[in-house]
């Protein structure tokens, strides 16, 4: 999906990815060899800029807030509030909470759980627009699954087609 994306995309991208700690460096240098658009793994706040991917480090998650000079993203020790790790309904609700929903596109890709559904379906409710990727592509349905059964996913897509939604919408 991501190498689909072209360099000069006009969003941000935020990867909530579970994995350890010891993987995601690894995953965020192999995206950047790979990807159109610059990715980083994000260990300290960043500013958010367009045209740019951000992934989670593992073992803890990752949030979104606003600052004067505009959004953040930064590292955030894993919540006992949140099963897995990096969060994506930790990252979704930081996101709510400092972006208009009507402004913002959430994608739930393959994983075992509930992962996301819960605040991408309050992002879908807001107003926001969501993915979730189709029963027939995932490997495990469990999160796409747990969004689409909760009536949160705006479309639900074979992985091969969200760069060109993603494309359609932002």
């Amino acid at each position: 999906i991501l190498t689909r994306l072209p360099q000069n995309f006009p969003a941000a991208v935020i990867v909530a990815q579970h994995m350890p700690a010891s993987f995601t460096g690894a995953l965020s240098r192999r995206l950047d060899d790979q990807c159109p658009m610059p990715v980083a793994e994000v260990t300290a706040s960043t500013t958010i800029r367009a045209g740019h991917i951000y992934v989670a480090k593992g073992d803890a998650d990752i949030v979104v807030a606003r600052r004067t000079d505009g959004l953040v993203v930064r590292p955030a020790p894993a919540s006992t509030m949140y099963r897995w790790h990096p969060s994506v309904d930790r990252l979704v609700a930081s996101v709510i909470e400092v972006v208009e929903p009507s402004r913002t596109v959430g994608v739930l890709l393959t994983g075992m759980g509930d992962d996301g559904a819960e605040q991408m379906t309050h992002l879908h409710d807001g107003g926001g627009r969501t993915i979730a990727e189709s029963e027939e592509s995932a490997v495990v349905w469990g999160m796409p699954g747990q969004l689409v059964a909760r009536n949160g996913a705006s479309v639900v897509l074979d992985a091969e087609q969200v760069a060109n939604q993603l494309l359609t919408w932002v």
